[in-house]
């Protein structure tokens, strides 16, 4: 809950008490507001009645505030902050409540691996997809904001939570995943060895396929740490995807990234400007964090590029 609810649950609420109504005065109210009324609202009795003219003025005051916030909530940024609400419940309802949301959180993982697929796909598409993959990276920012909030509600409810992920551990989709990694690995490295005999005329050919490969490693990697995210540690046999160390794979290998990075850049630069105009911080913030990931790896990957071209020339 944030803070703004929780301002529009104690105007609704025909049993508030002013204490409650004080406290949230004192955090939103702007200085000008707090110079008038303050000290006067400070002078009220303990528990004063609903009618007391102090009780009056501080439902007044809540109620500009309010409407402010929704006209402009830029101007109150405590309004938007997260809040803890306490409450004592039971056991059954609290297995109820844990059901519910536990439930919640499959079909937003299920939804959150699919748009994470479709972004991939659109990713590494030749055509430019700039305002579908926009619109699908903002969509896939507000559920992971969702999921990671049920998360932590369900461990505040003492739910036992997975903190070390094994491949039994995996959800049947995931684990499925998994598997093709598995199968992937040693199609991979006897390509690889492949490409290492010069006496193959089909190198190029092979590295392509190693690349394609590689591609859908990575893909299936990023499907999983999607799912795992704030769950727990990964610890699963299978060793990650690295580039290869050979000079013609880890050359598409570089290239194919390099223009992936690129188009990851621009769309999450779309992204963040649309979340911007739209007054979205926490999905303009997740687009500006991917925006210096990318580009640090860019960076590294052109260095490297640069670096093996200035050894061709001195060669």
């Amino acid at each position: 809950m944030i803070r703004q609810e929780q301002l529009s649950q104690w105007l609704g609420d025909r049993q508030r008490k002013y204490a409650d109504g004080l406290v949230l005065f004192g955090i939103l109210a702007k200085e000008s507001m707090k110079k008038k009324y303050a000290a006067y609202l400070d002078t009220a009795p303990e528990s004063p009645h609903i009618f007391d003219p102090h009780f009056t003025q501080l439902v007044n005051c809540l109620s500009k505030i309010d409407k402010e916030i929704k006209y402009s909530p830029s101007l109150y940024p405590a309004a938007l902050e997260e809040i803890a609400v306490v409450r004592t419940i039971n056991e059954s309802e609290r297995k109820k409540v844990i059901e519910e949301k536990q439930a919640n959180i499959t079909s937003l993982e299920i939804l959150v691996n699919e748009l994470q697929s479709r972004i991939d796909d659109l990713e590494n598409d030749s055509e430019s997809h700039t305002e579908e993959l926009a619109s699908l990276q903002e969509q896939f920012d507000e559920k992971m904001s969702e999921l990671s909030a049920l998360r932590n509600e369900c461990e505040t409810l003492n739910t036992p939570g997975v903190k070390i992920i094994t491949e039994e551990s995996l959800s049947p989709s995931i684990r499925k995943a998994y598997a093709r990694i598995k199968e992937i690995a040693p199609l991979y490295a006897s390509l690889h060895n492949d490409v290492a005999n010069q006496d193959i005329p089909e190198r190029q050919t092979i590295a392509e396929e190693l690349c394609k490969l590689d591609d859908e490693r990575r893909k299936l990697w990023k499907q999983i740490d999607t799912w795992a995210e704030g769950k727990g540690e990964l610890q699963l046999e299978e060793k990650r995807p690295i580039l290869s160390e050979n000079s013609i794979v880890r050359g598409f290998e570089i290239a194919r990234q390099i223009k992936r990075l690129k188009n990851n850049i621009a769309n999450s630069k779309a992204a963040s400007e649309r979340a911007r105009q739209d007054n979205k911080q926490t999905v303009m913030q997740n687009a500006l964090d991917r925006i210096e990931k990318y580009e640090t790896e860019l960076a590294i990957l052109e260095a490297e590029i640069t670096a093996t071209q200035g050894e061709k020339s001195a060669g």
